[in-house]
């Protein structure tokens, strides 16, 4: 997020860290509405997993988007993955598909309105658990052949499904969003909520160094490590891809 904020407008960027694992903090009710965003991040923990912190962090992702619906909110991998079991989707293991590495994604219509660029974004990516469709309110952004949700977005004003417990996500789902039902493009100033599968704020030395790690740990292969390694040298000085566009979309989403 810094390093995609223009210098040159002068903005003090302030970020708050909330110790969701080890100390389930979270700020206080007349807190929240004092922040523009939240910002979910990365995590080596499965979204699905049954822990007390996980299980408290999507209870508060439905809270904060119900009672605090001006507050916007943006998911990064694990975030957008917790944000669709907080809100009528769900999240499981791609049957042992990895995706790492510069990836090339299909944009949507509408992806490509709000990322202002044709066809295809490419980000570093480090998952295998993803978001097998999109929940209902939301519009999807871009897709894989390996994932088809590689990013959603919806607007102020949502109807959302909240599905904050364990029971409400067990029981059946609401019908998905149809990619043909989303409109080609939103204002961005009503843009309420945004995620990404992949990782924006990854560079190529960040993701051979994890690649290397899994691939000794045997993890995944040396196969795919050799071929994440390629896909990386193909990126020459745009080490993290279209990070940092995606980056400037996340300032222009709060008025930046």
């Amino acid at each position: 997020m810094r390093k995609s904020l223009p210098d040159e407008l002068g903005w003090e960027f302030t970020m708050d860290a909330y110790d969701v694992v080890r100390k389930m903090e979270y700020p206080s009710e007349e807190k929240i509405d004092k922040y523009d965003a939240f910002m979910y991040t990365g995590s080596a923990a499965s979204a699905y997993a049954d822990l007390e912190w996980i299980h408290r962090l999507i209870e508060f992702t439905a809270h904060l988007a119900k009672d605090h619906p001006k507050v916007r909110i943006f998911g990064i991998c694990f975030g957008h993955q917790i944000v669709s079991l907080a809100l009528g989707g769900t999240c499981v293991k791609n049957d042992g598909k990895w995706e790492i590495g510069p990836t090339k994604l299909r944009l949507t219509n509408i992806g490509e309105s709000v990322f202002g660029i044709d066809n295809e974004l490419t980000i570093q990516e480090m998952h295998q658990d993803h978001v097998p469709f999109v929940p209902k309110g939301f519009h999807l952004l871009a897709s894989t052949e390996v994932s088809i949700n590689q990013g959603m977005i919806s607007t102020y004003g949502t109807d959302y499904i909240y599905t904050p417990t364990v029971e409400s996500r067990t029981s059946s789902y609401p019908l998905p969003s149809s990619v043909s039902d989303s409109p080609s493009s939103i204002p961005i100033s009503d843009v309420h909520i945004i995620t990404v599968q992949g990782h924006p704020e990854f560079t190529r030395q960040i993701v051979s160094t994890m690649t290397a790690k899994r691939a000794n740990q045997g993890l995944i292969t040396d196969a795919l490590k050799e071929d994440v390694d390629r896909r990386n040298d193909a990126l020459g000085h745009r080490v993290s891809g279209d990070g940092e566009l995606v980056g400037r979309v996340l300032w222009k989403i709060l008025g930046v």
